[in-house]
Parts: structure tokens; sequence; C-alpha cells
């Protein structure tokens, strides 16, 4: 009797401690809903998934936060910003972890949560609002946490800020909209970031069990019922996944120590993982850098990998729209460089009907920033790419964007003519507006514009290998410049 009384009472125990633990997210739609989301890629772009991907050997030791309620702070700084630093550190190394050490430049919670927090918060209990961290370390960087060791009340001394200068993310994007009940949706996203290479944040309901996961995997119990805890939700960092493991599942860091789950991290199946997290951001880091020419541009960064692309057009019928590769663009005529290069354009080999009904489908093999505009005759240009103010035009490897969707299509309109499309690969984000702006107060034509526009941005033809007979190009080593310019005539009568 006294064994299964002591028994008893060291189990009550243990789910009272599991109780306990703090969480600390602080979830508003409102502001999510300001945060870029990232483009919902096509089917084809997510059947090409591999069946996993980790980014476990770049995570420091799983952090704990304690009893304070720092839980966003951990996920942003202390996992999901040192994973980048050692990624990039990786990176530099040619790929190599060999003389990685993954807890030495851990990034301070604290940096982050005594800026974002309730000036009102003296015990670090009321939480902190994810989208305030990512507004932080993309404006103002991270410090490590030597320099701002882990506490509550901290100052965070003029020192630590001018550190946390030099390790700000480059960007950040929410992977669907914190109203998406489509559950194959989250999972998708989810694990085209993690196949990408970038960690995501995770905005996560608590239900009871999930205080005291038995063993490496997380199931719900049957008596769970909605969120528990101060704050019922909680920030964690997601790294990996795997299709064969649990019957798919997300690995997941936890800022709860290693003595929980399994040494800190978790599996979620792809299920339960759809059903309680609300909210998915991804997050970037600084490229490794490569040789600029010209004087460095701080802060810009620069992606070193050879770009691909792609577009295809295709009617409603599923009938493909070819197209051949022609020197310059009929929007010129009469008006012709005469110095430099004169741009590539294509143009559909044959005429279509005004209301032919059409899509199209931009692939990148690399990551890139993705934009397009549309124009005609009467010279006016329009941005069509990213179709809405908050869509994020920062578009993630082996990737393909449809317009305006796969299931979608635009008409051509009823007065005759040709219709004029221009895409641009981008190596380095645009200010969208203020080219289109630029655009439509220029004269002349529009391949005379475009370089008028981007300058010594636009990189050389000679420098692009364009294909003959479909719409794209391989970008050659060695080039300069940061733009990769493609023009489309669409002839319709």
């Amino acid at each position: 009797m006294k064994i299964f009384v002591l028994s008893l009472s060291l189990l009550l125990g243990a789910y009272a401690s599991a109780q306990q633990r703090p969480t600390g997210m602080i979830f508003d739609p409102p502001s999510l809903r300001t945060i870029p989301y990232k483009a919902k890629l096509t089917t084809d772009s997510y059947q090409a998934m591999p069946a996993s991907a980790s980014l476990e050997k770049y995570c420091p030791t799983p952090g704990d936060q304690g009893q304070y309620g720092t839980c966003v702070a951990f996920a942003t700084a202390y996992h999901l910003r040192t994973i980048l630093y050692n990624k990039l550190q990786s990176e530099m190394a040619h790929g190599s972890m060999a003389n990685i050490n993954t807890n030495a430049a851990i990034f301070s919670p604290t940096f982050v949560y005594e800026q974002i927090k309730n000036q009102s918060d003296n015990n670090c209990q009321e939480g902190a609002n994810p989208v305030d961290a990512f507004i932080l370390m993309k404006k103002f960087g991270a410090a490590k946490i030597s320099t701002v060791p882990y506490s509550c009340g901290a100052s965070i001394r003029p020192n630590a800020k001018q550190e946390g200068l030099n390790f700000r993310i480059t960007d950040y994007q929410i992977l669907y909209s914190v109203d998406e009940t489509d559950a194959d949706l989250k999972i998708k996203a989810t694990k085209k970031a993690i196949s990408e290479g970038y960690p995501c944040a995770l905005g996560f309901i608590v239900p009871e069990s999930f205080y005291n996961p038995r063993g490496p995997v997380w199931r719900e119990a049957s008596t769970d019922n909605g969120p528990t805890g101060q704050h019922g939700r909680h920030a964690m960092c997601v790294v990996g996944y795997d299709d064969n493991k649990y019957g798919g599942a997300f690995r997941v860091l936890n800022s709860w120590g290693t003595n929980w789950a399994d040494k800190g991290f978790v599996w979620i199946p792809y299920a339960a993982f759809a059903r309680y997290s609300m909210m998915v951001i991804q997050a970037y880091g600084p490229a490794a850098p490569k040789p600029q020419p010209g004087p460095a541009k701080p802060d810009v960064p620069v992606l070193d990998v050879l770009l691909k692309g792609r577009v295809a057009f295709q009617m409603n019928t599923g009938e493909t729209m070819s197209a051949v590769k022609v020197a310059g663009s009929s929007l010129d005529a009469g008006n012709k460089s005469t110095t430099g290069e004169e741009l590539v354009a294509y143009k559909m080999d044959k005429a279509y009907a005004s209301g032919t009904r059409f899509r199209f489908m931009i692939t990148t093999s690399t990551e890139c920033f993705l934009y397009a505009f549309a124009t005609d005759l009467s010279g006016k240009v329009n941005k069509i790419l990213p179709f809405a103010d908050n869509m994020s035009p920062h578009i993630g490897s082996n990737s393909t964007v449809a317009f305006p969707s796969e299931t979608k299509v635009v008409k051509m309109d009823e007065n005759p003519g040709t219709d004029y499309l221009l895409i641009l690969y981008a190596q380095q984000r645009l200010n969208a507006d203020e080219l289109l702006s630029t655009l439509n107060s220029l004269s002349g034509g529009l391949t005379q514009k475009i370089k008028k526009a981007l300058g010594d941005q636009l990189i050389s033809p000679a420098s692009i290998n364009y294909h003959p007979n479909d719409i794209g190009f391989d970008l050659k080593k060695g080039h300069q410049g940061t733009v990769v310019p493609l023009m489309v005539e669409i002839k319709h009568q």
C-alpha cells in the first residue's frame, strides 16, 4: 500500500510539475494579418518535396524558459535565429559542420523579450506577440546570450543593441492565413519551408497532454479539451519533417529544457499539427557572402546561386500556348536603343481570339523574388504580381506560382491588339510600387523603360542563356547585376 501511495504521489507530482510549464504567446490575428504572406504554390511544387528534411544539425541544445512567459523569445531568438546563424557558418564552410559548435553563438531571448513585452510586465509573465519579435529581429537583430544573459527585467545596453544590428534576419513571411482551415495546406506549406532550408516559428494551442508527452512523439489524448495554462498558446520552432515517422510528423524544438519529451524536441503527427497550429512564420537569414563587383552594399542579401526560370502559358482547355524567342519587343519599334545590348523577348507563335481564357505559371529553381507587370500599346504598365499588397514576392527554391491560380484564369479583353508581360526574377528585393511608378513615368518602348528603370541591376543578356523554344533561361556564372527580365508578347484578334 505504501508503495502504491508513493507511486501515485510521484505520478501526481510529475503531472502537476508538467502542468506548471509556462507558455507565453499572445495570439493577435489583426497583427498577424499584417505579415506578408507566402504565395500559394502549384500542386507540382509540393509534390516535388523530399520525403524528409531536417535542420536539427544546426540546432543549439534546447533552451529552457523556466517559469517565465518567454516562449516567443526562445522560439525566435534562442532557437530560430541561432539555427540561421549556424546554417550560415556551415554554408561558409562549404556545407561542413566539423568545426562548428552549435552552442557557440546562441542568441538572447532576453534581448528580444525585454524590448517587445508590455512595460507593466515586471515579472515576465504576460507573454509576447511573435509579430513584434520578427519586426524587432528584422530591424534591430538579436544580440548573443553571452552579451545579454537570460534573466527577467534586464536592461538592454547600447553595446548589445549595436551587436544586434550585425545579426538581423533578412525577411519573414507567414505561411497561411490565421483563418486557414485547410489542413493539407498547413502541412504542405510548412513542409515546403523546411525543405527550402529555413526554420519556422510555430504558434500552437496547448492541450493538457502536450505538457507531458510519453516518449519522442506527442499524441492527443481523448481528454484534451482546448487550450490550457495561463496563455493557452505556445511558440516553438519547427526544424524538420518526415513522412515515414509516426505516419508523417514534424520535428519541433521546444523551450522546456532537455528533460522534456525527446531531449527537448518532439515529433508532432501531421494531422495533430494541422489541428493545433494557429500560425507558422518562415524566417530568412543572410546568405553566404560572395565577391561583389564595386562597393559592397551592407545589409542587402544577395543570393549566391545560379538561377533557372521558366514561364508556361496554358489555356483553360489545357492547351499549351507556345512561344519563340525574338530580339527586343515590338513595343520598341522605331525606338531602338543606340547603345548596349537589346533585351530578349518571347512572342506567342500565334494570335488568340479576344475572350480567350488562360493562366501562366512562373517557375524558379532557386530562391528569388518574383515580380510581373503587364502593359499594352497604350503604354500604361500595371503590376500583376504580387497581386495583393500583403503578398510576399519572396519565393523558395523549386517552386511554381500560378497566375491568377491553378484553378482560375484571366480573359483577354475585347480590344484586339497586343498585350505585353514583363516578368522579373530578382536576387534582391525590389520596391515594386516604386518601380511601377518609374516605368509609367518614362517614355519609349518597354525594353527602354526597363533599362532606364533598373540600370545596372539588370543582368546582361550575354550572361543569360535564354531558351529558344520555350520561355525560360539559365543564368551563367560570373554575371553582374541581380535581375533577369523575361518579356512576352501576346497577340489577340
